[in-house]
């Protein structure tokens, strides 16, 4: 059973005691204030004013699951330019493979390798509160990636024990999972990465990583999945489909698959794919998560045995033109990317560490080019930041 190591002495750390002392006699993973000995809830996540250049509001917060140490890092990110963030470490106890948030910031979904999800609520300040009395809100073997739909209203899990997608029903009250009665969804064969809803919420897609990618139609208000089409990776040994994302517009979908091959498709009716002219293009070698930025105009991708973030321009047909800035170096290892709220800013996690979490801007001089902003730690390193959740 995980043991209370400390307590915050911050305002509103009373409750938070009271909460950690009912979940230890619960027998569920500890949410603590205090985690790795680095981190803690700083007088600043209370009073609303941490980060630097004095921002007094934020713009979003970032999660960032660590699989090594057993930890949530929540980062306060400032509303005004800053030049270094805050964090706040939640010891679990349990190794994190997993999360994925509500679009609008509500609710906290974390899965532990131990197969359990376990929900939080998102409160003022980004702070957590483990919800459903401490108990999880479904269980897989093996959970290795979630995601939230854009309405807020569904859940989507795979595992790496099977060829299966899950779904389940928000409750958008309290944050309850149902599962959904088409759920389990048999997948093709191959070992499921990632897990992917256009910004349209009409077009689900599942990385499968040799097994290629499976694509359906969805329908947001029912949870129905149709339309289930297959697509295999290249033909050359090895090769597999790890990242996804679409454009802004749900006009192309761009698929890294190992190696340095970066596909784009057109998106078709019913999540149709038709492969564009030119593609693949080139990036660097281990594509794990991709980017596209709020004016449409730029393509990120993080690759994960080169060490480094390549951009490139976006053309009116899906073209992909590489930037003459990139690639931006990042930490060890970069597994997963997101934009803040306020679109300003593009965060990267390194599962190798060193940064943990890197924050970039976008140059005001290059177009398309990321300038280091600010880097932290998420843990005590190696924290073996896997998972990165950031809400408004």
């Amino acid at each position: 059973m995980p043991s209370l190591r400390c307590i915050a002495t911050t305002a509103g750390s009373l409750k938070r005691m009271r909460t950690a002392l009912f979940l230890l006699l619960m027998g569920a993973p500890l949410l603590s204030g205090c985690g790795s000995g680095k981190f803690f809830v700083p007088p600043c996540q209370d009073t609303n004013s941490c980060g630097g250049g004095g921002s007094t509001a934020y713009s979003s917060f970032a999660y960032v699951g660590n699989q090594t140490v057993g930890t949530i890092a929540a980062f306060p990110l400032p509303t005004a330019a800053f030049t270094s963030v805050s964090g706040t470490s939640y010891n679990l106890g349990t190794p994190v493979s997993a999360l994925a948030a509500t679009p609008t910031g509500t609710f906290l979904y974390v899965a532990i390798t131990q197969g359990s999800i376990l929900v939080y609520s998102i409160g003022a300040n980004g702070v957590l509160t483990q919800g459903n009395n401490g108990s999880a809100v479904a269980s897989t073997l093996l959970p290795t990636y979630m995601t939230v739909d854009p309405s807020g209203n569904w859940l989507f899990v795979v595992s790496s024990s099977s060829h299966q997608l899950l779904m389940f029903q928000i409750n958008t009250t309290n944050g309850i999972l149902t599962q959904n009665s088409q759920s389990p969804i048999l997948l093709a064969s191959g070992n499921p990465t990632q897990i992917y809803v256009t910004p349209n919420d009409q077009n689900l897609y599942v990385g499968l990583g040799a097994g290629g990618l499976d694509a359906f139609a969805f329908n947001s208000t029912t949870g129905a999945l149709s339309n289930h089409l297959h697509y295999a990776p290249l033909s050359s040994a090895g090769v597999a489909d790890n990242a996804i994302a679409a454009d802004n517009n749900s006009a192309f979908l761009f698929v890294g698959e190992t190696g340095s091959n970066l596909r784009v498709f057109t998106i078709g009716t019913g999540g149709a794919l038709t492969e564009i002219s030119g593609s693949p293009f080139q990036t660097q070698l281990g594509p794990k998560a991709i980017v596209v930025d709020p004016t449409n105009a730029y393509v990120y991708v993080a690759n994960s045995t080169a060490g480094v973030i390549t951009g490139y321009t976006l053309g009116a047909g899906g073209a992909l033109t590489p930037l003459s800035s990139s690639p931006f170096t990042t930490g060890s290892v970069p597994v997963a990317m997101s934009l803040d709220s306020t679109g300003k800013y593009l965060l990267a996690i390194s599962n190798g560490g060193n940064p943990d979490l890197q924050i970039f801007s976008f140059d005001a001089t290059h177009p398309g080019a990321l300038d280091t902003v600010a880097t932290a730690a998420t843990g005590t390193d190696p924290a073996g930041a896997i998972s990165l959740s950031v809400v408004p």
